[in-house]
């Protein structure tokens, strides 16, 4: 009964899991076609793809490859979670690039471009609490801060905002260096994602407990 149980819980997950990858691309596809800043997590991406012919998808997956990496040199180890997360990132790569040429459109009013922001946010945060629900496998930028944290002896709340400054900074860097505009993936959208995304998730935490799916001891 309790291996029934689990492999029936484990067939919900899937599906959960790739939910949320679809749905946190598709918010995540909208914050960057507003352009007013990206959320943390695609600064480095986006700025990359700014400055190279890759699209965004093609250095969304690149980035989480490296974020793998050095989840492998903080933690000294190689999982099979931890590999099944390369085949991932191609896979969000895919659809986050899928969705930007999808929603080719652009918006000159600043108040539409804050609102479509924040239901971006409110779309790539339920996206992620998807994920997170399904505990199958994070994805590398989430377990990059994880290994962060755990490194240095901090929560992952504060790894995970270790994180988000280190990237908001490189970014900013690559572009000062690389372009004339520094602040080409960082700006009031950047706050928003960044304020927002915490709370929010913990928002669809109390929603939707249905979300948390656990094997049945």
């Amino acid at each position: 009964m309790l291996e029934t149980a689990k492999k029936r819980n484990f067939a919900k997950r899937v599906p959960l899991y790739f939910l949320g990858m679809i749905v946190m691309a598709f918010g995540i596809a909208i914050v960057i076609r507003v352009d007013i800043g990206v959320a943390p997590g695609s600064i480095i991406p986006y700025s990359i793809s700014l400055l190279t012919p890759l699209t965004v998808g093609i250095c969304s997956a690149l980035f989480q490859v490296f974020c793998m990496l050095m989840q492998i040199i903080l933690t000294r180890r190689i999982s099979p979670a931890l590999i099944l997360q390369l085949p991932l990132a191609y896979v969000f790569g895919f659809l986050l690039d899928s969705f930007l040429w999808l929603l080719d459109f652009e918006i000159v009013s600043m108040l539409y471009r804050i609102l479509l922001t924040v239901a971006g946010l409110f779309i790539f945060s339920f996206g992620i609490r998807a994920i997170v629900g399904a505990n199958i496998i994070i994805m590398p930028t989430d377990g990059l801060a994880q290994a962060m944290g755990k490194k240095l002896g901090w929560p992952m709340s504060r790894g995970k905002l270790a994180f988000d400054i280190i990237v908001t900074i490189v970014g900013i860097i690559l572009m000062y260096v690389f372009s004339d505009n520094a602040f080409a993936a960082v700006n009031i959208g950047t706050i928003i994602c960044a304020a927002g995304t915490g709370p929010i998730i913990g928002l669809f935490t109390k929603l939707f407990p249905a979300l948390d799916i656990v094997d049945k001891e």
